[in-house]
């Protein structure tokens, strides 16, 4: 029996907005999310199984009150979602995804960037005071003239850039090596939580890093990645310490749909007592090498490109080049109209 879901009309004529069945309707969402952001230049082809190992352990997100599907007669061309956490830089980040299809209607990107933004208010209000500034957020890539104008209008501005980058060839990987007693050591099963926490320790400080990245549903989400492959992971030791790491994956669904042999070399981390010794970039060519082995001819990754530690400057040593670019738009949370905080870090008009 299929269960009727209520639909709400928008201001753009034959939009409607409704809950999501979940998960009956996780390859809605998943499609949507790919049709949108191929056309936008992405790398990045997402499962069903993807989905649902991310959104099946969600912080701060309740999928009945913050997923809500775009319809046009009864095709789907959008979704948003919204979720909140309380980043280790200070502020509590509302944040939120937001798809569209290329062929959605004129203006449908507007009444979802209002649908999030009232939710962030229903939230905020929900949460009382914080002693912390609030702040909006959402991401994009290759946005349209229609999005640009929507975010313009609501004071959003660019406040930090993200490239996927690509290795276009696995020939010619740049030899390095390890620093005296660093060592990589398979990876086994056993090891996966010290792995996660060495993970977690690295990244503390990032941009976007927040208090929730440390929660058990975070811990459950690692372990349902579906496209785990410890045999491609290159985990560096100094003796009992882990110095550093790179693990590697293939989607093999994005591969069939993009007609490419491409392997992703990602969740590339060093722990600070070992930066700037040359783990990372020893790591990245053990990872290239063993995804060429694996019979993948390019290799792909995400950076933030404004991180502090010189990432995107060591990826373009390594041979990648920037592919497709992501922005996060913020601004202040207004809460019954009172700029709630927010700090911009970074932002350009």
């Amino acid at each position: 029996m299929t269960t009727v879901v209520a639909a709400t009309p928008t201001l753009v004529p034959g939009l409607l907005l409704r809950p999501v069945r979940w998960p009956e309707e996780a390859h809605r969402i998943a499609e949507i999310n790919n049709t949108s952001r191929l056309a936008a230049g992405s790398l990045t082809v997402i499962t069903v199984e993807m989905l649902r190992s991310s959104y099946d352990h969600l912080v701060n997100s309740d999928l009945a009150a913050d997923l809500r599907l775009a319809e046009v007669d009864g095709r789907p061309v959008g979704y948003v979602r919204v979720q909140w956490t309380d980043e280790n830089r200070g502020d509590r980040v509302h944040s939120a995804a937001l798809f569209v299809t290329p062929d959605a209607p004129a203006g449908s990107f507007a009444v979802l960037l209002d649908w999030i933004l009232a939710r962030h208010l229903d939230v905020a209000r929900a949460q009382g005071p914080v002693d912390r500034p609030r702040t909006a957020s959402i991401t994009t890539m290759g946005e349209t003239a229609d999005a640009r104008a929507a975010l313009d209008s609501r004071a959003f501005l660019a406040a930090r850039h993200g490239f996927e980058m690509l290795r276009p060839n696995l020939d010619d990987i740049p030899a390095r090596s390890l620093p005296a007693g660093v060592e990589v050591r398979p990876a086994h099963a056993s090891q996966l939580r010290r792995i996660w926490e060495a993970d977690l320790e690295a990244f503390a400080a990032h941009w976007g890093a927040g208090a929730e990245d440390g929660s058990e549903e975070r811990w459950q989400e690692f372990l349902a990645d579906p496209l785990r492959d410890l045999a491609l992971w290159q985990v560096a030791w100094d003796g009992d310490q882990i110095a550093g790491m790179v693990r590697p994956f293939i989607n093999a669904d994005e591969n069939a749909r993009l007609g490419v042999s491409r392997g992703w070399c990602e969740n590339i981390s060093t722990r600070a007592p070992w930066r700037g010794r040359g783990v990372a970039s020893a790591l990245i060519s053990r990872a290239l090498q063993a995804l060429r082995d694996r019979g993948m001819t390019e290799a792909a990754l995400g950076v933030d490109a404004q991180n502090e530690t010189g990432a995107l400057q060591l990826y373009q040593r390594m041979g990648f080049r920037e592919a497709a670019r992501e922005t996060e738009w913020r601004r202040p949370l207004v809460l019954d109209g009172v700029a709630d905080g927010g700090a911009v870090d970074g932002a350009e008009a």
